[in-house]
């Protein structure tokens, strides 16, 4: 007497074409994350930006410690027409140099201002005080212009050499901050965990080199270096 087979229900191939479905679309976000899995952290993701261009701050419309509107990378045409570039408060900077802050930091924030406090001399010094322009951007939403004018005041910032500035928009305050790999997270206590450095940029806002807390010459070295080449050609 045959012995009847078992007969099982065949398994169905929906639930594996949708695991399938979200591995490839896992991998197509890594693949993109990390350009091509080139970049597992965050500053290998910003050389490999850096290094093929990609790493740019888009035109936004801050205002500084004096309460005076400008648009930092771009002209001062469509939105936010209203407020001058800062080449059109001065003379068209080569390059700039860009950290970010926010005035109630008690640590990061005060060793950048004390920086840019020497850089600022020694850029008057040999006579770049047209070509080379430092900005200070808050990411802090709470910082007024009375505070910008606290942290100028405090490390002798002179517009407009030295343009200590806030977003006029929360919204594109975070896109630049997206666009340029610098996060600012709340730590809680009133503060701010957030890494940056020292951004060296040029005047369409593209994204040169970026150097830590502790290269300050360098950084300044390198825009300097960048002013006198772009004067030459």
């Amino acid at each position: 007497m045959a012995t009847p087979r078992s007969h099982r229900p065949a398994a169905s191939v929906g639930p594996w074409l949708a695991l399938a479905g979200v591995l490839a679309l896992g991998a197509a976000a890594l693949w993109q994350l990390t350009y091509g899995l080139s970049a597992w952290t965050l500053d290998q993701r910003r050389e490999v930006r850096m290094a093929s261009h990609a790493l740019r701050l888009p035109a936004i419309d801050v205002q500084n410690q004096h309460g005076q509107p400008l648009r930092l990378f771009g002209p001062a045409d469509g939105a936010g027409a209203d407020a001058p570039s800062l080449s059109a408060a001065s003379a068209m900077p080569d390059v700039y140099l860009v950290d970010f802050i926010y005035t109630r930091c008690p640590t990061v924030c005060r060793a950048l201002g004390a920086e840019f406090a020497q850089l600022s001399g020694q850029r008057d010094a040999d006579g770049m005080a047209g070509r080379i322009a430092l900005v200070s951007l808050s990411f802090d939403p709470r910082d007024a212009v009375s505070d910008l004018l606290g942290y100028a005041n405090t490390y002798r910032a002179r517009a407009p050499g030295w343009q200590v500035t806030a977003a006029q928009s929360e919204d594109a305050m975070r896109g630049l901050l997206h666009d340029a790999d610098v996060i600012a997270i709340p730590d809680g206590l009133g503060g701010f965990e957030h890494n940056g450095g020292l951004h060296v940029v040029d005047a369409r806002g593209q994204v040169l080199a970026v150097f830590t807390l502790d290269d300050f010459q360098a950084a300044y070295a390198f825009a300097l270096a960048y002013a006198r080449r772009s004067h030459r050609s």
